[in-house]
């Protein structure tokens, strides 16, 4: 990234809590860091643990999103949002 606001600008890495958009995401962070690109934060969007539902079906879909989401929040970044 070039430019005059290069200093002043944040890359964030957006994923699903599930296998293939966290590997994708890997990914692409691998990419951009031999690109000299170091991302701000992840942001795991979309999570059904992190959206309280009261629905047992749902409740349990988002016990599989577990795994990825330390993956990302204890591997792959140092800031991680996870939102519902």
């Amino acid at each position: 990234m070039t430019g005059p606001h290069r200093e002043n600008t944040l890359g964030c890495i957006v994923a699903l809590p599930e296998a293939t958009p966290v590997h994708e995401a890997e990914r692409l962070q691998a990419d951009l860091a031999r690109a000299g690109i170091a991302p701000y934060a992840w942001v795991v969007n979309q999570s059904l643990l992190a959206s309280g539902t009261p629905y047992p079906m749902l409740c349990q879909r988002g016990t599989y999103e577990v795994p990825f989401i330390r993956r990302v929040a204890d591997t792959l970044s140092q800031r991680t949002a996870l939102i519902a």
